[in-house]
Protein backbone atom coordinates (compact mmCIF):
# COMPACT_ATOMS: atom_id res chain seq x y z
CA UNK A 1 0.00 0.00 0.00
CA UNK A 2 0.93 3.47 -0.94
CA UNK A 3 0.49 6.68 0.67
CA UNK A 4 0.78 9.87 -0.71
CA UNK A 5 0.32 12.94 1.76
CA UNK A 6 -0.38 16.37 0.69
CA UNK A 7 1.53 19.18 2.42
CA UNK A 8 -0.32 21.13 5.42
CA UNK A 9 -1.12 24.74 5.75
CA UNK A 10 -2.02 25.69 9.22
CA UNK A 11 -2.47 29.34 10.61
CA UNK A 12 -2.91 29.75 14.12
CA UNK A 13 -4.29 33.12 16.23
CA UNK A 14 -5.82 33.57 19.85
CA UNK A 15 -9.11 35.73 19.80
CA UNK A 16 -11.45 37.22 22.34
CA UNK A 17 -14.66 35.74 21.79
CA UNK A 18 -17.65 38.56 22.47
CA UNK A 19 -20.65 38.38 23.71
CA UNK A 20 -21.85 37.46 20.61
CA UNK A 21 -20.31 34.36 20.54
CA UNK A 22 -19.19 35.59 16.45
CA UNK A 23 -15.65 35.44 15.26
CA UNK A 24 -14.46 36.50 11.66
CA UNK A 25 -11.22 34.98 10.61
CA UNK A 26 -9.41 36.61 8.05
CA UNK A 27 -6.35 33.89 6.32
CA UNK A 28 -3.41 35.25 4.50
CA UNK A 29 -3.48 35.61 0.81
CA UNK A 30 -0.91 32.61 0.68
CA UNK A 31 -3.13 30.64 2.94
CA UNK A 32 -4.45 28.16 -0.29
CA UNK A 33 -8.34 27.75 -1.11
CA UNK A 34 -10.03 24.63 -1.35
CA UNK A 35 -11.46 22.23 1.96
CA UNK A 36 -10.31 23.15 4.91
CA UNK A 37 -10.68 22.51 8.25
CA UNK A 38 -11.40 24.84 11.71
CA UNK A 39 -11.33 23.83 15.28
CA UNK A 40 -12.01 25.92 18.16
CA UNK A 41 -10.59 25.35 21.58
CA UNK A 42 -11.38 27.28 24.62
CA UNK A 43 -8.99 27.99 27.62
CA UNK A 44 -10.72 27.43 31.23
CA UNK A 45 -11.58 31.05 32.84
CA UNK A 46 -9.38 30.62 35.91
CA UNK A 47 -6.56 29.06 33.89
CA UNK A 48 -3.73 31.81 33.58
CA UNK A 49 -3.33 32.18 29.52
CA UNK A 50 0.67 31.18 29.45
CA UNK A 51 2.86 33.52 26.73
CA UNK A 52 4.45 30.17 25.72
CA UNK A 53 2.45 27.42 25.37
CA UNK A 54 5.54 25.50 26.15
CA UNK A 55 5.64 27.54 29.70
CA UNK A 56 4.09 24.45 31.50
CA UNK A 57 6.26 22.28 30.39
CA UNK A 58 9.06 24.06 31.21
CA UNK A 59 7.75 24.68 34.31
CA UNK A 60 7.54 21.10 35.17
CA UNK A 61 10.76 19.93 34.20
CA UNK A 62 12.39 22.60 36.40
CA UNK A 63 10.11 21.21 39.22
CA UNK A 64 12.11 17.72 38.88
CA UNK A 65 14.70 16.37 41.12
CA UNK A 66 18.28 16.35 39.38
CA UNK A 67 19.55 13.00 38.58
CA UNK A 68 22.70 12.03 38.99
CA UNK A 69 24.73 11.30 35.28
CA UNK A 70 25.27 7.62 34.49
CA UNK A 71 28.20 6.45 32.01
CA UNK A 72 27.56 3.83 29.68
CA UNK A 73 29.84 1.28 30.81
CA UNK A 74 27.72 1.21 34.01
CA UNK A 75 24.99 -0.58 32.49
CA UNK A 76 25.26 -4.16 31.54
CA UNK A 77 24.56 -4.41 27.20
CA UNK A 78 23.91 -7.95 27.78
CA UNK A 79 20.27 -7.24 29.76
CA UNK A 80 19.30 -5.03 26.30
CA UNK A 81 19.48 -8.33 23.98
CA UNK A 82 17.68 -10.95 25.99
Amino acid sequence: MVCYLSPMHAHKLKVTVPDSHQVVVRLPDDFPPGEAEVTVVSRAAEEPAHADDFAWLQEWAASLPSSLPVPLDAFDRGELYR
